[in-house]
């Protein structure tokens, strides 16, 4: 049972250190430390190394139901009576061995070719693999004829891990200078000359054929100096289909072909496509969640984002600015421009029914373009019932509310109960103390007809009515 269980602590030590070790190294060559590359060398580790020790185990053990082992000798002991335990673990130590040094094996050889694609010196890359080579090749040779192919996995490991190890300090003295090498380059772009950075560029990647900022740079030369935004565009995807390229650097290139797309071409299409790019390429992670925000608020016509960068009026908060007879007036708009624009809005409320700055824009064209004033009002109370709203802006709507009931629909008693919630529960804003002030003077009117009609009433009976009636009209003009 002893040497069974401390055989078997051995294999599994080696079953634990092989995924942590490989954790290490394929951070450190692949570049990058997000929950995209995390979740794929778990993926990778379950598929090659957990699964199948698990499987080998199950299938030793001879608890699977109507399946005998592949090995008898634990059945064996149990039929005996002696300790199975121990056997199986006797049985299961050596395979585990040889799983995780296999595993091992090819996780190295995959992170080797990895890293040989991304050097930029590719002799003192091969410099550094015969070095470790040469001198294992005898070692390799006497585990061969001693273990036969089970033991070549750590013959395998004592070569590439010390090989992945030693040129790493290579990678990363490349990628701290990577402006060195386009040195030239950049002289010529700074004395415009454009078509020999390119060729600059190009022989450069010639050397280094997946070097990122190479490819960057080729691309902004595509687009802002050749005008070529569809070879920029082209130039941007392939880089991100190497597979060197992290998902930081895919995020970087897509995020800037985006914005090629709205400055350089007004073409939000194109650019929803490059941010699309990055949930293709690093999904879940940080950088998607980011792009799937920018796609959001990104406009859907070409229309709509030269609409949006006009300059518009701020609209600040000014005291009673809603409710004041001297308000500055709204500048009227063509009624066929204005309907155009109260369409847009009613688009992108189509994709946003929750954006509260379209609706209250489109509240505003109903009312103060198109004469709609108690359309513009429902509008606004929908705006009311969305929760968590600043209470500067309920409080503004409301104010606008009121002042549509007053101005347009003329309709003093409407505004009264608007006029009172405003002051009640946003007593501490601008547009409350405005309320008070037209509150008091609805008041003064209502005391003015009141006693103008009480006047012509008892100076002129048979004409009481109709006097009280020219004042009021007299009071509200």
């Amino acid at each position: 049972m002893m040497f069974g269980a401390v055989s078997f602590g051995v294999a599994l030590l080696g079953l634990v250190l092989a995924p942590v070790v490989g954790h290490y190294y394929w951070e450190r060559v692949s570049g990058s430390g997000d929950r995209g590359a995390l979740k794929e060398y778990l993926s990778w580790t379950v598929r090659g190394l957990a699964a199948p020790a698990l499987v080998w185990i199950l299938l030793n053990s001879g608890l699977l139901p109507g399946l005998p082992p592949l090995l008898a000798e634990a059945e064996v002991a149990k039929a005996a009576g002696a300790n199975w335990v121990s056997a199986l673990l006797r049985i299961t130590a050596p395979a585990l061995l040889v799983l995780s040094s296999w595993w091992g094996a090819v996780t190295f050889a995959w992170l080797l070719a990895r890293l040989s694609r991304r050097m930029a010196h590719g002799r003192e890359f091969t410099v550094v693999c015969l070095f470790w080579l040469l001198p294992l090749l005898p070692v390799a040779w006497l585990t061969f004829r001693a273990t036969g192919a089970s033991g070549l996995g750590l013959v395998c490991l004592a070569w590439l891990v010390p090989v992945i190890h030693g040129s790493l300090p290579m990678l990363e003295r490349q990628q701290q200078k990577p402006f060195v090498c386009y040195a030239r380059a950049m002289a010529r772009l700074k004395f415009g000359k454009y078509a020999e950075a390119e060729t600059e560029v190009l022989a450069e990647l010639e050397k280094c054929e997946d070097d990122y900022e190479g490819w960057v740079m080729l691309a902004d030369l595509y687009a802002n100096h050749f005008n070529e935004l569809a070879a920029a565009d082209q130039t941007v995807r392939d880089l991100c289909r190497q597979p060197g390229t992290t998902a930081l650097q895919v995020s970087l290139a897509c995020q800037r072909l985006a914005d090629w797309h709205l400055k350089l071409a007004d073409n939000p299409a194109g650019a929803r496509g490059a941010l699309e790019e990055i949930l293709q390429r690093a999904p879940g992670t940080h950088f998607a969640r980011m792009a799937q925000m920018r796609i959001d608020q990104l406009p859907a016509t070409p229309e709509e984002l030269r609409e949006r960068r006009v300059a518009r009026p701020l609209r600040l908060p000014a005291l009673g600015d809603e409710l004041e007879e001297d308000r500055p007036v709204v500048a009227a708009m063509d009624r066929q421009a204005a309907a155009d624009a109260a369409n847009r809005y009613v688009e992108k409320l189509k994709r946003d029914p929750n954006d509260s700055l379209a609706r209250e824009e489109f509240a505003r064209v109903l009312a103060e373009q198109l004469g709609q004033a108690e359309v513009a009002i429902a509008q606004l109370e929908l705006l009311m019932e969305l929760p968590d709203q600043p209470p500067g802006r309920r409080a503004q709507w409301l104010s606008l509310m009121a002042a549509w009931r007053l101005r347009r629909l003329h309709d003093p008693q409407g505004a009264r109960p608007l006029l009172e919630r405003l002051v009640r529960e946003f007593g501490q804003t601008p547009q409350a103390f405005a309320a008070q002030r037209r509150l008091n003077l609805l008041a003064t009117e209502e005391r003015v007809r009141a006693a103008a009609a009480k006047a012509a009433s008892a100076a002129n009976p048979a004409g009481a009515g109709r006097s009280a009636a020219d004042t009021g009209i007299a009071l509200q003009n």
